[in-house]
């Protein structure tokens, strides 16, 4: 994994302690972290508000967050190495995840429309109208987003070009990017978790009668004013996890596709690509950790 500077130049590796590039289905769908080396060169050019890219992949981050420790675990001759913690976000959809200045309401509006309108600079892939949308003043745009994106029972994922909206039931219609004979994953199995988690909602329509969604089971019930019956059933679909799972570095199997373990089909609900350096010595390893999940109604 090579990190490319915003000067074009790329970042020397004996700097890269380790990296971590995060796809998730979420309105801003990629973030990177990692761990430099200090020194001159890093200090000046991994600064909040800078960008950075990774070389193969291409993607494009902003970076948000530097933390500076004098003190870490590596060890350079007698001294302690300080090092830099970055956390940068995927850059087209960065601004999604400020806080705004001003208002943004909007009307039977598209996606793609709602993302420019927060200040993004993504193409939308299979866009789609959203009935009312209201981000106020000093209001995070992405927590919006992540809203009609549940009243629609849908999600986002990217694949670092342009970003996707899709039905979460439509994921598990894909062909599989990788598929398993036998189930060697971390399993998470809690009826329990689910039914505190995974709420019903409930609304009330221009008669004045009660409107519900999915009450088959017994869960939290919420409120949901101005809703029709679909929205409210969309409202309760969600990807529930199931199992955990680390294998060889795959980065291009990320959020939004799906893998199939002894022939059931799970979505990738986070991806984790890693690189760990070997600093003190040891071995340097990249490998990718996914999150799975079934779907829930």
């Amino acid at each position: 994994m090579q990190i490319i500077l915003s000067s074009g130049v790329a970042l020397h590796g004996d700097l890269l302690l380790s990296a971590c590039l995060h796809s998730d289905l979420a309105p801003v769908p990629m973030t990177l972290e990692a761990i430099v080396r200090a020194s001159d060169e890093t200090i000046a050019a991994l600064k909040q508000g800078e960008k950075i890219s990774l070389a193969s992949e291409g993607y494009e981050f902003r970076i948000v967050q530097v933390k500076r420790n004098k003190a870490s675990p590596n060890v350079q001759g007698d001294d302690m190495v300080a090092v830099l913690h970055i956390v940068a976000l995927f850059e087209p959809c960065h601004q999604i995840a400020f806080r705004r200045k001003t208002a943004v309401i909007k009307e039977g509006a598209t996606l793609g429309s709602i993302y420019g309108a927060c200040g993004a600079r993504v193409k939308i892939n299979a866009d789609y109208s959203i009935a009312r949308f209201a981000c106020l003043a000093g209001g995070v745009p992405s927590y919006e987003i992540a809203k009609v994106l549940q009243e629609e029972g849908g999600a986002i994922y990217t694949d670092g070009r342009e970003v996707t909206f899709t039905r979460l039931q439509d994921i598990f219609k894909q062909e599989p990017i990788l598929s398993l004979e036998y189930d060697t994953t971390e399993n998470i199995e809690s009826g329990f978790m689910e039914r505190h988690e995974v709420p019903s909602f409930f609304s009330i329509d221009a008669a004045g009668a009660f409107v519900y969604g999915n009450s088959s089971k017994v869960r939290v019930i919420g409120y949901q004013p101005r809703t029709d019956v679909r929205v409210l059933w969309n409202m309760t679909r969600t990807l529930v996890q199931k199992k955990i799972m680390t294998t060889d570095y795959l980065p291009a199997a990320n959020a939004g596709r799906a893998i199939e373990i002894e022939r059931v089909k799970y979505a990738i609900i986070t991806a984790a690509h890693a690189f760990e350096g070997g600093s003190d010595g040891g071995d340097s390893r990249m490998y990718t950790k996914f999150w799975l999940g079934a779907m829930e109604e």
